[in-house]
């Protein structure tokens, strides 16, 4: 199924000039690979290594040179903004766990957009020299070898990829990707009706006969993960939605790719499995750079959100020194009135990848006669990008759910001493629960214990916030 029918296609040199630039990258990580590397980890929790910069340096160093008006968005070094309406999007290596383990299944992978849409995928092994090629309107090609020909496969016709889809759901082969942070109602009900297999060769294996399907759950993907993917897969005859069905680049961070038939039944599956497919609590040690981010994401959504927003703050987990956290930054918004923030708010958060979600209350700690009125709120979140994974809560100013959020982080900063005890206990429970609501509705007493003995602090110290 083509579904860029309609739009014109991609240019032959821009396609070949992608796919060497891929190739180029590949070696020098290739390079890295039997080398060796320095490696730390950045503020979302995930490992970088001294090849993913420098993969990444190359590639914005040639697409400097010859697209110079394009926009380039990184993993590494995040958007470079420009002005001919299209844009590249580098994962300079998907897979770097892998490459650090030293097994050698990472890719790079080189996306480019034009005013149609995706345009060009490519993902590169190096190591078993494959690449995964697909121009919007040219097809879409497997390519063996360190410096492939694409113009001679395009003449040739020799190395096309073009799917032959399934009919039959069950016993499906279906690769499953992230299988340790699936949920665990996903991965009964897939397991009851299919095949899961762990992932091999993901997309090509699909378009190639190999699987039937390829799913991605758990922690949301980035965007430059799946930039290559749809052209990819609708060149190659296949079809690429997230698991709720929406399209991929504009969803929740899942992936279902299959050949085309089955795709309507694997999505009815996911649904009568239930509402919600949260990813497993995935927690990573504290990092030293938590707190700059998160006082320049607060910075940030100020000056977007002003005047309506009062005040910005980086609350939760990441905001306290030493604190094991998922590595998604809470954030709050104090605002007069809610429903004003809904309807001022909306439009530059979407701007900025944020989605409004339906929740629209928070917790009441236990033992307290409250109106759960008081606890309203207004919830936006944003995951795979640009920039790092955000929970917005949108709060009224002098609220006690406003105040709580505050308290809560100033009581741990002010006894670190209670940090790891507190972390083990998150770290012990998600290992324990089944998914992030599992996790969150466990969670609540022992948070309302906290805040218990925070207030009888802050009614000693005289703390307001």
């Amino acid at each position: 199924m083509d579904h860029f029918t309609g739009t014109p296609p991609v240019s032959r040199e821009l396609f070949d000039f992608a796919v060497r630039l891929a190739t180029r990258a590949g070696r020098l990580s290739a390079e890295g690979f039997l080398g060796g590397w320095s490696s730390g980890r950045k503020v979302d929790g995930t490992e970088v290594t001294s090849v993913d910069l420098a993969v990444e340096d190359l590639v914005r160093k040639e697409l400097a040179a010859a697209c110079p008006a394009d926009a380039v968005l990184g993993e590494e070094a995040g958007l470079r903004a420009g002005t001919s309406g299209r844009r590249w999007v580098i994962d300079p290596v998907n897979g770097t766990q892998q490459l650090t383990n030293r097994v050698p299944t990472f890719s790079c992978d080189l996306a480019y957009e034009d005013e149609h849409g995706p345009a060009i995928g490519v993902v590169h092994l190096p190591m078993s020299r494959q690449t995964v090629a697909a121009g919007r309107g040219l097809g879409c090609w497997l390519l063996l070898g360190e410096d492939p020909d694409p113009l001679e496969a395009l003449c040739s016709g020799h190395g096309r990829l073009h799917v032959h889809g399934r009919t039959e759901l069950s016993g499906a082969r279906t690769q499953a990707h992230n299988i340790a942070g699936w949920p665990e109602s996903l991965l009964t009900a897939l397991h009851r009706r299919v095949t899961l297999v762990p992932t091999g060769g993901g997309v090509v294996d699909v378009l190639a006969g190999r699987a039937d399907a390829w799913v991605i759950a758990g922690p949301a993907m980035r965007y430059e993960d799946i930039a290559p993917l749809p052209v990819i897969v609708a060149e190659g005859g296949g079809r690429i939605t997230d698991l709720t069905g929406a399209p991929v680049l504009a969803g929740d961070g899942t992936v279902l790719i299959t050949g085309g038939p089955l795709h309507d039944a694997f999505l009815e599956v996911v649904a009568e499995s239930g509402e919600d497919h949260e990813a497993r609590a995935l927690l990573v040690d504290a990092h030293p750079g938590w707190a700059a981010a998160g006082n320049a994401l607060t910075e940030e959504l100020l000056a977007l959100l002003a005047p309506v927003a009062r005040r910005a703050e980086h609350i939760g987990s990441t905001s306290v020194p030493g604190m094991a956290a998922k590595p998604v930054f809470d954030l709050q918004v104090s605002v007069a009135d809610l429903a004003e923030a809904a309807d001022t708010f909306e439009a530059p958060l979407a701007a900025r990848g944020f989605v409004r979600s339906r929740y629209e209350s928070d917790h009441v700690p236990a033992g307290r006669d409250d109106d759960p009125a008081r606890w309203a709120k207004r919830l936006w979140s944003r995951r795979g990008g640009p920039g790092p994974d955000v929970n917005l809560h949108v709060r009224r100013a002098g609220s006690p759910n406003e105040r709580l959020a505050l308290l809560f982080r100033d009581w741990f900063r002010a006894h670190p001493e209670a940090v790891p005890a507190y972390a083990r206990f998150k770290r012990e429970l998600a290992q324990r629960t089944a998914d992030l609501g599992s996790y969150a509705e466990v969670k609540d007493p022992v948070v309302d214990l906290v805040a218990e003995v925070a207030e009888a602090w802050a009614a000693e110290t005289g703390w307001r916030p």
